[in-house]
C-alpha cells in the first residue's frame, strides 16, 4: 500500500516509450556512431569490442590523425574515456599510435 492507496508498480505496466516524446534527445544504440552495424568493416579482433571501442575505431578509421579530444567530442564521452579506450584498443592489439603522440596518426592492426 502507498498512501493508504492501491497502486499496482511493476515494471511491464510502468512503460515509458521516451522515443514517441516531441523534442525529446533520445539516445540510441541504433544511431550510426555507436551501432555494431554499418558497411564499414572493423578488424575480425573487434568482434567483442563494446560499442564505444566500436565509435572510437571508426572514427579512426575515417581520420587515422583525429585526436582524443576531437573523438570525445563526436562520440559525446569525456577525453578521460576516450584515453582508457585507447588504451584498452592499444592492449587488445587492435590500435596502435604511430610517429609518437603529437604528429602521429592513429593505426588500425590487420594482424
Amino acid at each position: 500500500m502507498f498512501l493508504a492507496e492501491e497502486h499496482d508498480l511493476r515494471n511491464r505496466i510502468m512503460h515509458v516509450d521516451w522515443g514517441k516524446v516531441e523534442g525529446s534527445a533520445v539516445q540510441s544504440a541504433k544511431s550510426e556512431l555507436q551501432s555494431a552495424i554499418t558497411s564499414e568493416e572493423l578488424p575480425l579482433k573487434c568482434k567483442k569490442c563494446t560499442l564505444e571501442e566500436a565509435a572510437v575505431l571508426r572514427i579512426v578509421q575515417k581520420n587515422p590523425t583525429v585526436t582524443q579530444k576531437e573523438i570525445a567530442a563526436e562520440i559525446g564521452k569525456s577525453e578521460r574515456t576516450v584515453k582508457t579506450i585507447t588504451v584498452n584498443l592499444q592492449e587488445k592489439g587492435i590500435l596502435q599510435r604511430v610517429n609518437g603522440k603529437r604528429n602521429g596518426r592513429w593505426e588500425i592492426t590487420d594482424e
